[in-house]
C-alpha cells in the first residue's frame, strides 16, 4: 500500500531528507503538463489528482497522500483523491466537519492555515479523528489548506506518515506547490498563465534553495544525471550547528548559512549547492581533483576567517565526504558518514576497494526495506507455527507463533528481515499482526502458544491494551498464549517495561525468556518477574553433546530453573543424542526440526 524511497546517508540522522531524482522532478513536470491540457481542453479528469497524490507519496517514505474538498452545501469535507489511502479509511473521514479537533485536514480547514501534526496519538487537534488514527496507524500527518481566489480555504492537500514526524522545508514546499496546484486544477478559469506562473514557480521550488538562493538537491541531481562522468563530489556538514539554531535561534541560523554559501562561493572552484539543513556540496568536472588540498584550503580558510553576524562572530568547522568517477551522490554520502564517525572537523575520501561491499549491503538494506514495507501495505506478515515437545509425555503439546513475511509465492524467514525491521522502528507493526492473525488461527485449537513480543513493543506501550482487545475478540484465553521476550528486556530493562511486564503477568499471560544465557542471565530479576519458562539458547543446546561449555551451561540453567518452579525449554534439538542429553538434564521440552518444522497450520 505504502511507496518507498530510501537515503542510506539519513541513516541514524535526526535531519530527513528526501533526494530528488531526475525521474522524479520529470514526473511532477508531465503533471503540470496534464493539468495545462486538462485546462486548456476545458475538461475535469480526476486522475490528475491521483497523480499528485502518488507522486507526493514518492518523495516521502512511508506515508500516503490525500486531497479533501469541502462541500459549501454541507458544510463537510470528503476525499476526492488518494489512490493509496484503504476505501475504509475513506468513509471514516468522508463528511468530517472541520473544526479545531477534526484532525490536520479539518484543521487545516477550520483556521486556514497549515497544520503540522507529529503526533497524531496524542495531540488534540486529532481528538475527533482518534478511531482513524488506532485503525489505520496514522502516526503523523501534514496538511496545507487549498484555497479559492478569495484565499477562502475550500479544501485541504496532506501527506498522512506511518511514523512520527515534522515535514522538512522541502517538505512543505512540497505541500504548498501540491495546494497551488489543485487550487489551479479547481479554478480553471485561470488557465494557461495561471498554470505557466505555476510551472515556474514549481521548477524553482524544487531547484532553487529558499534561504541561500544556491541550486538545491534536486537540481544536484538534475545536474549529475545530465553531466558526462566522470565527476568529483565534496559534501561538508557544519560541526555543532544545531547548538547555533538553539542558542540565537532560526533566523540568526539561516543567515549564518547565508555567509558561509557566500564564503564557499568565493573559495573554491566548484559549483555550490545547498543540500539540506547545516550541509553544502561542491561539484567539480572530472574526476582529477586532489580532495585532500582542496579540504585543507577550506579548513584553513574557516580557521583563519570569521563568519559574522549581528556583530557576532564565528569559526565553524566541517565534516568532509568526497568521491570521484560514477554514483559520487551516493559515495560522498557514505564518504560523509564515515567521517562523522571519526569525530568532528574529519574528512573521509571514498574508496572503492574499501567502501564498495559496505554500499552493497546498504543497498540490500534498501530492498529488504522496501520488501518489508511492501509486506505491511498488502498484509503479508504470515504467522507459521513450530510444535514444541512434551519431554513428559513425548507429545506436541503446545506451539510458538514464527513471523514469516509471502513475498513472491515463498515464505521468507525473519533472519532477511528483521533486522531491517528493527532499524526502520517497524518491530511493532509486525507485533500486531503476529498477535491478531496467531489468536485468529489459534482460535480454532485448543493448545497453548506462544509470541515474540520486542523492546520497542514495551516502549509504544500498547501491547496490554492490543491483546485484551485480540483476545477478547477471538475468544483466546489470556492463559494460553505465552509472551517471549529477549533475555536482555528482562535482565536490564527499563523500569516501565518491567511493570509492563508484570501487568501482562497480571492479567493472565504468561512470559517465557527466550535465548536464556546469551546475556549476563539476571536470575533474581527472573524470579522477581515471575517468569513462567526460559528458552535455552540454541548456541548451548546445538553443540551440548560434544561441547562441555555449552553442556555445563544448560546444565546449570536447567538445575535453577527447577529449584524455582520455571519450566525449560530447549532450542534447536536436532538429533537423537541431543535429545537424549536434554531429557537426562530433566530439560521439560524440546523445540527443533527434530521434532517439527515451522507449519502455517
Amino acid at each position: 500500500m505504502m511507496p518507498q524511497t530510501f537515503d542510506p546517508a539519513a541513516v541514524g540522522s535526526s535531519h530527513e531528507q528526501v533526494n530528488i531524482t531526475v525521474d522524479e522532478l520529470d514526473q511532477i513536470l508531465r503533471l503540470q503538463l496534464t493539468l495545462m491540457e486538462a485546462l486548456a481542453a476545458e475538461r475535469v479528469d480526476s486522475c490528475v489528482l491521483d497523480q499528485l497524490c502518488s507522486m507526493a507519496e514518492r518523495l516521502l517514505a512511508n506515508s500516503v497522500a490525500s486531497v479533501m474538498l469541502l462541500d459549501q452545501h454541507t458544510g463537510s469535507m470528503n476525499v476526492v483523491a488518494g489512490p493509496n489511502i484503504p476505501q475504509e479509511a475513506k468513509k471514516q473521514l468522508d463528511g468530517l466537519v472541520p473544526g479545531a479537533t477534526s484532525g490536520s485536514c479539518g484543521t487545516a480547514v477550520f483556521n486556514n492555515v497549515p497544520t503540522f501534526v507529529r503526533d497524531t496519538f496524542t495531540d488534540e487537534r486529532w481528538y475527533s479523528l482518534r478511531s482513524v488514527v488506532e485503525n489505520f496507524n496514522i502516526c503523523s500527518c501534514w496538511s496545507m489548506p487549498i484555497r479559492d481566489q478569495a484565499g477562502r480555504a475550500i479544501g485541504s492537500f496532506a501527506l498522512s506518515s506511518f511514523e512520527h514526524r515534522m515535514p522538512s522545508s522541502f517538505h512543505k514546499r512540497l505541500l504548498e506547490v501540491g495546494a497551488v496546484i489543485i487550487s489551479i486544477y479547481l479554478g480553471k478559469e485561470q488557465q494557461r498563465l495561471a498554470v505557466e506562473k505555476s510551472h515556474y514557480q514549481l521548477i524553482e521550488a524544487l531547484e532553487r534553495d529558499s534561504v541561500t538562493g544556491l541550486p538545491n538537491a534536486a537540481k544536484l541531481a538534475h545536474c549529475l544525471s545530465t553531466l558526462p562522468p566522470p565527476n568529483s563530489l565534496l559534501i561538508l556538514n557544519i560541526n555543532n550547528f544545531s547548538y547555533i539554531n538553539s542558542a540565537y535561534g532560526w533566523e540568526f541560523g539561516n543567515v549564518l548559512l547565508q555567509k558561509v554559501a557566500e564564503a564557499l562561493g568565493h573559495i573554491a572552484q566548484a559549483e555550490t549547492y545547498r543540500l539540506q539543513g547545516d550541509e553544502f556540496a561542491l561539484l567539480y568536472s572530472g574526476d582529477g581533483i586532489d580532495f585532500t588540498q582542496e579540504i585543507k584550503t577550506l579548513r584553513n580558510y574557516f580557521f583563519e576567517h570569521s563568519l559574522s553576524v549581528n556583530g557576532i562572530s564565528f569559526h565553524i568547522t566541517c565534516n568532509y565526504g568526497a568521491a570521484s568517477g560514477t554514483g559520487v551522490f551516493d559515495k560522498s554520502r557514505i564518504a560523509l558518514i564515515k567521517a562523522k564517525r571519526a569525530g568532528k572537523n574529519h574528512h573521509y575520501i571514498y574508496s572503492e576497494q574499501a567502501d564498495e561491499p559496505e554500499r552493497e549491503e546498504r543497498m540490500a538494506y534498501m530492498h529488504w526495506s522496501l520488501v518489508l514495507h511492501e509486506a505491511l501495505g498488502k498484509d503479508a506478515i504470515t504467522p507459521v507455527f513450530q510444535g514444541i515437545r512434551n519431554n513428559r509425555t513425548g507429545e506436541i503439546d503446545r506451539y510458538e507463533a514464527l513471523a514469516r513475511i509471502r513475498f513472491k509465492g515463498e515464505l521468507l524467514a525473519p533472519k532477511l528481515f528483521l533486522d531491517v525491521a528493527r532499524l526502520s522502528g517497524l518491530l511493532p507493526s509486525i507485533t500486531r499482526r503476529m498477535i491478531d492473525k496467531s489468536c485468529q488461527i489459534m482460535a480454532n485449537y485448543s493448545e497453548p502458544f506462544s509470541i515474540n513480543i520486542t523492546e520497542d513493543d514495551l516502549s509504544q506501550g500498547y501491547l496490554l491494551r492490543y491483546l485484551e482487545r485480540k483476545t477478547s475478540e477471538y475468544g483466546i484465553d489470556p492463559e494460553r498464549l505465552m509472551l517471549e521476550i529477549l533475555e536482555g528486556v528482562s535482565s536490564t530493562g527499563k523500569k516501565d517495561h518491567i511493570e509492563q511486564l508484570a501487568e501482562l503477568k497480571q492479567s493472565g499471560y504468561k512470559l517465557a525468556i527466550d535465548d536464556f544465557g546469551t546475556e549476563y542471565s539476571n536470575f533474581e530479576r527472573i524470579i522477581a518477574l515471575k517468569v513462567d519458562c526460559v528458552k535455552i539458547d540454541a548456541k548451548y543446546i546445538r553443540d551440548i553433546a560434544t561441547n562441555p561449555t555449552s553442556y555445563e551451561v544448560a546444565r546449570a540453567i536447567a538445575y535453577f530453573a527447577s529449584n524455582v518452579g520455571i519450566e525449560t525449554v530447549a532450542e534447536y534439538v536436532h538429533d537423537d543424542e541431543v535429545q537424549s542429553i536434554v531429557e537426562q538434564l530433566g530439560i521439560d521440552y524440546s523445540q527443533g526440526y527434530f521434532y517439527s518444522e515451522p507449519e502455517e497450520k
